[in-house]
């Protein structure tokens, strides 16, 4: 699954020319917030993911305490010594989460919280193209004028597009 997985991020880097990093801080971002739909916190939730093979690891810290009040948040000092011997009170202890638990919703938050983090790269990547071209003439195509306000939509090419408000066109050209 990992190798698919970055596989296909390979294919998005070369076609969308968006990092692969990108990509995994939006899938990490998406783990967290899955985490808290399933949960209900997201405060205690940490994240461990190798951005070379994808590979991660989902663990939630909790406070080794003498009367668990809080399940999400705190563990007995018994429990805790299972995960690590060396836990004490007061100590902070870190339990494995099976991500395969989470429902549907949680998994529909993760894949929303994915698309949102590649838009957001694609628009970065937009951003960052178009600052670099500033004070340059660029060759654009119309793709339709608003007859009401007189803006036109520009296509600029490689998935981009602009409009150009009636005050910015020069005067007299159609």
């Amino acid at each position: 699954m990992n190798t698919e997985l970055m596989e296909a991020l390979n294919v998005l880097e070369k076609e969308k020319n968006i990092r692969k990093e990108v990509v995994l801080k939006a899938i990490e971002e998406s783990l967290v917030q899955a985490c808290k739909h399933h949960f209900g916190k997201s405060d205690n939730i940490v994240v461990n993911m190798d951005y070379n093979t994808g590979e991660y690891e989902i663990n939630m810290a909790k406070e080794v305490v003498e009367n668990v009040e809080d399940q999400q948040t705190q563990i007995s000092l018994p429990n805790a010594k299972i995960l690590d011997k060396r836990a004490v009170y007061g100590s902070t202890v870190y339990v494995k989460v099976n991500s395969k638990e989470f429902g549907r919703i949680a998994a529909q938050t993760a894949k929303h919280v994915i698309r949102q983090g590649l838009r957001e790269g694609e628009r970065n990547l937009q951003c960052s193209e178009m600052q670099s071209r500033a004070h340059e003439l660029i060759a654009a195509t119309v793709v339709s004028i608003d007859p009401e306000r007189g803006n036109v939509v520009l296509d600029l090419g490689k998935g981009g597009s602009a409009v150009l408000p009636r005050n910015e066109q020069v005067p007299g050209e159609t």
